[in-house]
This record gives structure tokens, C-alpha cells and sequence, in this order.
């Protein structure tokens, strides 16, 4: 492409292509400056530099929300996610002993409880992470008991094993998942926390100064907890999902320090799932979806 020089630069030229007698040392300077002229003009066809926004601000390297990478550029990092091994899971098998839970179609809640919380523990423990459980046995645990277990455990998570039952609907069916009611107010279990722990002063008790923090995070954490378990629960045995819904139960109620939920497997009282129950199938499945519903938890990154 030809360029055309400034008509007040031409008429420094002479016809033959020589500058006139004193001028050449002027043209010199002027030809310059029009090439420069020229390459800005080809060179920026927006007029904007770049690497800088029409108004004058620099281009952030990274793409855009919802925008793709440029080829060849590093992918964006994602939220790390926690490790979970040497974190801690109390599974509390619901009843025990005299107390049955509830009994239909030759089965009990309590015997289903234990059996799903020891094979849960086994799944958990292979992948490092340390287990406790409120009983390992047919014996009857008092629900303070429970929840005292829990709290001297700060930072752990509890999860409480149950099955569920209708005498009014015997189609009930499918899974959910209990955490705290919303009208019970933190400041009222910071205060039944502090009255029951901290006066006795044990050292192995959350300080005052952690106290409130612990009991809102354990109440902030619930909903996740309960949903990554229920998700689990419901995609490995095709239910229908029940939701995660809230309720003032002691369990919940008293647990102060980590997270707590219960857990609704399925009805004793729906035929079809009775049967199910009586598998090692749907033991293991059920086993594998409340473990794997936990260590979803446990990684998810920090304040998410």
C-alpha cells in the first residue's frame, strides 16, 4: 500500500526529487516524523494501545466470567479442596437395647442403625479419617449422652443414623434429612452451653471467647452437612428425595461445638423398601452413601 506524503511536505520537494537549495536539512526531519505519522495510523486501527481499554484502564489478563481462556493460556485454579484424613465423624446409631425404634415387617430401626453405622465407619476410617461411634453395641445410650460425646469433640461433625416409619401412610417413601430448627436461637444454646461446660471448667471444653463462634458455625454448617448426605443418599438408592428439613430434636438441639444432623434412611413401614432393607445390598449401598455424603463435607473448601 502507497502512501501519500503531507501536501506542505510535497511542496518542499522540487520536481526533479531534490529538495531546494537550503531546505534539506528541514525535509530530513519532516519525512520522519510523517513515517511515524503513517505506521500509527496502520499499526492502531482502534486508536486505543494495547493492552488498555478505550478508557484508558489495562486489560485484566483473565478472561471474563463465562468467557473462554485463550488458547494456550493456564487454566484457571480452583478452590482448593480440603483433605479429609485425621479430620473427625461421630455416627450415632439411633436407639439401642429396650429401646427398638421402630418394628415393622420383621425388622427393628435400632439393629438397622448399628449395622449402617459400623459399616459406615469402616468406609470412613479407609479413607483416614477418625471415627467415633456412641455405641458399638446393643445398649441403650441416653440422647444427652449422645450429645455430650459430640461436644467433646469441638470441630467434629455428628451424624445421627435413624429409619423412618408412618402408621398413617404406608406409601410413604424416600429419605431426609434432619438439622436445627431456626427458632431456636444461638444466643439461647451459647448460654446453656456456657452454663452447662464452661462453669465446670473442663480443659478439654471449647474457652468462653470460642464458645459463641463454635455453637454459630456448628449451626451455620448443618445445612450443608445434611445436604451433601442427603444428595448422596438419594442418587445410590433412586428414592424420592424428602428434603433436608429442620426440627427441634434433643440430638441437634444439644450438640453445641460441631455440626449435627439425623438422618431419615428410608420407611419400615413402605413394603417394598422393608424388603430392601433386609439386603446387604441396600445396607451397603446406604453405608457408602452416608460416607461418601460426609467426606463431600469434609472437603469442601474452608467458608465455602
Amino acid at each position: 500500500m502507497r502512501h501519500r506524503l503531507p501536501t506542505a511536505q510535497a511542496r518542499l520537494l522540487s520536481p526533479s526529487g531534490a529538495a531546494p537549495k537550503g531546505q534539506v536539512n528541514a525535509v530530513l526531519p519532516l519525512a520522519a516524523l510523517a513515517l511515524i505519522f503513517i505506521c500509527l495510523v496502520c499499526g492502531c486501527q482502534s486508536g486505543v494501545p494495547a493492552g488498555k481499554t478505550a478508557g484508558g484502564q489495562r486489560k485484566s489478563a483473565r478472561p471474563a466470567a463465562g468467557e473462554p481462556a485463550p488458547a494456550g493460556a493456564a487454566p484457571m485454579p480452583e478452590p482448593s479442596r480440603r483433605p479429609i484424613a485425621g479430620r473427625t465423624v461421630i455416627l450415632d446409631a439411633g436407639h439401642g437395647g429396650d429401646d427398638f425404634g421402630a418394628s415393622h415387617h420383621g425388622l427393628r430401626e435400632k439393629d438397622i442403625c448399628l449395622d449402617l453405622a459400623l459399616r459406615t465407619a469402616a468406609i470412613l476410617r479407609a479413607k483416614g479419617v477418625t471415627v467415633h461411634l456412641t455405641r458399638q453395641t446393643d445398649v441403650f445410650i441416653p440422647l444427652p449422652d449422645r450429645s455430650a460425646f459430640a461436644n467433646r469433640h469441638p470441630g467434629a461433625i455428628l451424624v445421627s443414623i435413624h429409619v423412618n416409619a408412618s402408621d398413617r401412610n404406608a406409601a410413604a417413601a424416600g429419605i431426609e434429612t434432619y438439622v436445627l430448627d431456626q427458632g431456636i436461637k444461638d444466643a439461647e444454646r451459647e448460654k446453656t452451653a456456657a452454663g452447662r461446660y464452661q462453669v465446670r471448667g473442663s480443659d478439654s471444653l471449647p474457652s468462653s471467647a470460642t464458645l459463641a463462634s463454635l455453637t454459630t458455625k456448628s449451626r451455620k454448617d448443618g445445612p450443608a452437612l445434611a445436604g451433601a448426605i442427603q444428595k448422596q443418599l438419594v442418587g445410590r438408592l433412586a428414592v424420592p428425595d424428602r428434603g433436608v428439613r429442620s426440627k427441634n430434636l434433643a440430638v441437634l438441639r444439644e450438640t453445641y461445638f460441631c455440626p449435627a444432623v439425623l438422618v431419615e434412611v428410608g420407611f419400615l413401614t413402605h413394603v417394598r423398601t422393608a424388603a430392601e432393607m433386609k439386603t446387604d445390598a441396600w445396607r451397603r449401598r446406604t453405608a457408602e452413601g452416608l460416607a461418601e455424603g460426609v467426606a463431600d463435607f469434609l472437603r469442601q473448601p474452608a467458608g465455602s
